[in-house]
């Protein structure tokens, strides 16, 4: 089954312990780049669906987007749930420095935690995946400018529907590129990454530190773009989709700069497989610093050049972002 792209966006709301101030549960375990964790009390799980866009806000922040690739649940699970002493209803928050520490919004009791009513109730857990097709937001955009966007208002929700008319100006401006989601993602990627490779996901972050260290074997202390650099600057890019080829090849990667990797994983850099040759989309032309790159030669020995069909396979997904930035 093939899924529609971008049909419907989500706007999924995180928030670290420090900033959390419901203590009704005791919250979910997000990783913000990689899945978004909810049960079946949350309004909106079950319209959730593969193929939608979840814009992820960290505390008052958007941290980034991706598409929905998986969704994980698991029936029948239990969920600990704290209730108000006093009226034994859900709604109170934690204070940080008043006593006592929980007040209920219903009934205004405040009590300890030792105090409140902790029971369990039976719940459907979801995860929903979007680790391949991440990206991390390019400049602060704050929660406001998402709210404007979203369809609801007023009670708290963790999760609410996006209008989806407005959503490649935001996604633009959110990612530093203009996005188009039906011609920057091939349809054969979306074919493989929607089927929910979360075992490649973990598999790709276990296994990067040693995909680095060994094309830092290859190419010495060397950005393939400008030459000898400071190793902590230094990292592996990727020629090709992990979803597609879920394996580190030394001949399907490249050491980069920091920056000039971000850029190249956005397909705003790539290299030319028939020339050897940096080209950079037209956006980047009014940058100093990255103009001079266009038709710079790849600074790698002839003898450790990477693989021409993975360098290809980069430069085609490039071409396609290129045409609209």
């Amino acid at each position: 089954m093939v899924h529609e792209i971008g049909k419907n966006a989500w706007s999924f709301l995180t928030k670290s312990d420090e900033e959390r101030s419901w203590s009704a549960n005791q919250g979910y375990d997000d990783v913000v780049d990689v899945h978004y964790s909810y049960d079946s009390h949350v309004p909106n799980c079950q319209r959730v669906a593969v193929g939608d866009i979840a814009i992820v806000r960290a505390n008052d922040w958007v941290a980034g987007w991706g598409v929905i690739e998986f969704i994980e649940v698991t029936p029948n699970a239990l969920k600990e749930i704290h209730r108000c002493p006093n009226c034994n209803t859900t709604n109170h928050r934690s204070r940080q420095r008043l006593t006592p520490k929980n007040l209920c919004n219903l009934c205004a009791h405040g009590f300890s935690d030792e105090e409140m009513i902790i029971g369990f109730e039976v719940v459907t857990n979801y995860r929903a995946y979007y680790a391949n097709t991440w990206v991390e937001a390019a400049r602060p955009v704050d929660f406001h400018e998402l709210a404007a966007l979203q369809r609801s208002s007023g009670t708290f929700n963790a999760i609410r529907p996006i209008e989806t008319d407005r959503l490649p100006e935001f996604l633009a401006r959110l990612s530093g590129r203009d996005v188009d989601l039906h011609s920057d993602i091939p349809d054969a990627e979306i074919t493989v990454i929607l089927g929910g490779h979360t075992e490649g996901i973990v598999r790709r972050r276990r296994g990067q530190r040693e995909f680095r260290f060994k094309l830092m074997e290859r190419f010495g202390e060397n950005c393939a773009f400008s030459g000898p650099q400071p190793p902590q600057v230094l990292e592996a890019a990727h020629l090709y989709s992990y979803a597609l080829k879920p394996e580190h090849r030394v001949d399907g990667g490249l050491l980069l700069r920091r920056d000039y990797h971000s850029l190249f994983d956005a397909k705003l850099l790539a290299v030319n497989p028939s020339s050897f040759k940096i080209e950079l989309a037209p956006r980047l032309s009014s940058f100093e610093s990255y103009r001079n790159l266009e038709g710079r030669p790849l600074q790698v020995d002839t003898d450790r050049l990477p693989s021409v069909d993975l360098l290809a396979d980069h430069y085609e997904q490039a071409q396609r972002i290129f045409a609209h930035n």
